[in-house]
């Protein structure tokens, strides 16, 4: 069952997602939105999200709904507003690589520690987690929750107890680059993929192979997520 805070954060990320649509001009004022069916399979999200995401930018002054017909771009937006709404689609992409960032450093470490640490009763119970996740995603039903068990399986196991403290203190901000709208089926399968190789890396108990098989999750999530490829950001 999605919180309140999480389902805010999905249905807001849809709404600047539009925003940038109308911003590259695939939208254009005076545009039909497509029907919400459509957005909703578009985005991968629930309808209810898509709901929200149109309330808020009506409430921007960037569409209305007309009954009956559907949802229009207005062609008088005021293009303050709408700047105002692009950067904060900037801030949130912005706060998302941050989180990334913070990943990397913390979970490759968590990852080394915890295939030294490993025992078969746990790496049992990360297999069934993974397992389960393929199951899911074959399904075509989202495993972000599955994803965040793994995780957090991984912190228990280096048998320090501040990191999954520290992941579930975590917990919503760590949401944000779990969302539904960051995580489409190709996505998933290739995280799945990437956890048997991790699961590879503990069962051969081999620091340096987690470390960097972690890292590279990482980074293949957040290029999925934000585009941007870390590799080739400017070393400052």
């Amino acid at each position: 069952m999605e919180t309140t805070n999480t389902a805010k954060t999905v249905h807001q990320s849809v709404a600047r997602q539009i925003a940038k649509l109308i911003e590259s001009g695939e939208l254009k004022k005076g545009d039909k939105l497509p029907a919400e069916r459509t957005l909703a399979e578009q985005f991968k999200v629930s309808r209810s999200s898509i709901r929200e995401a149109i309330k808020s930018l009506a409430q921007q002054n960037l569409v209305e709904s007309r009954r009956g017909d559907g949802t229009y771009i207005l062609t008088d937006m005021d293009a303050d507003i709408f700047d105002a709404f692009a950067t904060a689609f900037s801030d949130q992409k912005k706060r998302i690589s941050d989180i990334f960032q913070f990943r990397k450093v913390i979970e490759p470490e968590i990852a080394a520690l915890a295939a030294a640490a490993m025992t078969e009763e746990t790496l049992n119970r990360m297999k069934v987690i993974v397992c389960d996740q393929q199951m899911k995603a074959g399904n075509g039903r989202n495993t972000s929750e599955l994803d965040a068990n793994l995780h957090l399986e991984i912190a228990k196991a280096t048998g320090n107890s501040i990191f999954p403290e520290m992941l579930q203190a975590l917990d919503l901000i760590m949401k944000e680059s779990r969302s539904d709208i960051l995580q489409p089926p190709e996505r998933q399968q290739a995280s799945i993929v990437d956890h048997f190789k991790i699961l590879e890396a503990f069962e051969k108990r081999d620091t340096d192979m987690a470390r960097k098989t972690m890292r590279q999750h990482i980074e293949k999530v957040e290029i999925a997520a934000t585009g941007r490829d870390p590799s080739t950001a400017p070393i400052n």
